[in-house]
């Protein structure tokens, strides 16, 4: 559903007056660039017409950036079809590995490694607790770096099956999973384990001041575990919410000015109640634009038997558990096919209601998309 005010209207109103206020880099302008031309006349589209009534429908191509709000839903029901072949009739676990605010600044200047040291030292945390148990763990871990406030807070969803596989091959239940709790393993004992291995890492890319260094042992670091997910059900409908999420939803946004953007956030601190929040335009592009990760850096990652590798592996304790098994190799389904109820009510007309529109012409872009060319030389103006 279209909504009043969008991302791409606040990048057009004020993309020169950040610009010029905060030298993005290249990346941040390419992307930028896409979210305010997605499903405008500048990427193209087509002409559909309803055989019935003779009713005219023009839709603009999407720029399918993952940093697009309006871009997410396609890829999200693909992504999730393929997840619910991976699932286990057992309880999963949701844990959430944060890096504390004292690394903040270093790590928006190394995204990169910042980021992949997080995903290594959450596995091997999670991995060494359950290789004590004697068993392989599996975990889904997805990337999200931004608080309700967009404020920058990198931290990791990670959704975690009860149990392992054994060096038999054979399940085996971990035996924090038999306990009445939200932990599957002790979480003051994981965060100790999680700091070690990801200073550890960090410090091979980062250089870390002393000072910094000294901070962050000091402080505990947050890793969050919260109630198992009840039922098979309430996994795929979490990772639906989360998996392809984007920094703000354009429905959170609630005014925008010559001046200033308002929009709706869940204050945490005061018990998750809904606040508004204004910000400059400027300010808002700005904190919007720390959440863009690095060209090609993989945000959804599967470890352990959930893994890609260890399929066969899978595939064994389906069938034990007496479960569809998941394929071997996965083809890439198509969001037309899984969702087939949901396009036919999208391509009927909305005149008439009565019939499927057809596609009648195809419209070209009114100018190239947004290259690399044309980021390069607007930097090259500063």
């Amino acid at each position: 559903m279209r909504t009043e005010f969008e991302v791409g209207q606040i990048i057009s109103r004020f993309k020169s007056s950040f610009i010029s206020q905060y030298h993005p880099c290249g990346r941040v302008l390419q992307v930028l660039s896409r979210l305010e031309q997605c499903r405008t006349s500048s990427l193209g589209g087509h002409v559909d017409v309803c055989p019935q009534c003779g009713g005219v429908r023009v839709s603009y191509n999407s720029c399918r950036d993952r940093h697009c709000l309006k871009c997410q839903g396609a890829e999200r029901e693909v992504w999730i079809h393929a997840r619910k072949e991976d699932m286990l009739p057992v309880k999963y676990f949701h844990v959430v590995f944060t890096l504390p605010a004292a690394l903040h600044s270093l790590a928006l200047g190394n995204m990169k490694p910042t980021y992949s040291c997080l995903f290594d030292a959450a596995w091997k945390t999670l991995s060494a607790f359950a290789v004590n148990k004697g068993a392989q763990a599996g975990m889904v871990a997805i990337l999200h770096t931004w608080g309700s406030n967009l404020h920058y807070h990198p931290h990791l969803h990670c959704v975690v099956p009860e149990g392992g596989i054994d060096a038999g091959g054979e399940w085996k239940k971990l035996s924090g999973a038999n306990k009445d709790s939200p932990f599957l393993f002790p979480v003051r004992a994981m965060s100790k384990v999680f700091r070690a291995k990801f200073m550890q890492e960090w410090g091979k890319h980062v250089k870390v001041p002393q000072v910094t260094r000294k901070q962050l042992f000091e402080k505990e670091w947050v890793v969050y575990s919260k109630v198992p997910f009840k039922g098979v059900e309430k996994v795929i409908e979490y990772l639906g919410r989360y998996s392809h999420r984007t920094a703000i939803s354009n429905a959170r946004i609630k005014r925008v000015t010559d001046t200033s953007v308002m929009f709706d956030y869940k204050d945490y601190r005061d018990g998750g109640k809904h606040k508004m929040m204004t910000l400059t335009g400027e300010e808002f592009m700005h904190r919007f634009s720390r959440h863009i990760l690095p060209a090609g850096f993989v945000r959804i990652r599967h470890y352990g038997f959930l893994a890609a590798c260890n399929r066969r592996k899978l595939r064994s304790i389906q069938i034990r558990m007496k479960v569809p098994p998941a394929p071997l190799k996965r083809k890439r389904a198509k969001w037309k096919e899984l969702c087939k109820d949901k396009w036919m009510e999208y391509n009927l007309c909305k005149h008439c209601g009565g019939a499927q529109m057809i596609t009648i012409e195809v419209l070209g872009p009114s100018r190239s998309p947004p290259g690399v060319w044309k980021v390069e030389r607007l930097n090259a103006s500063f």
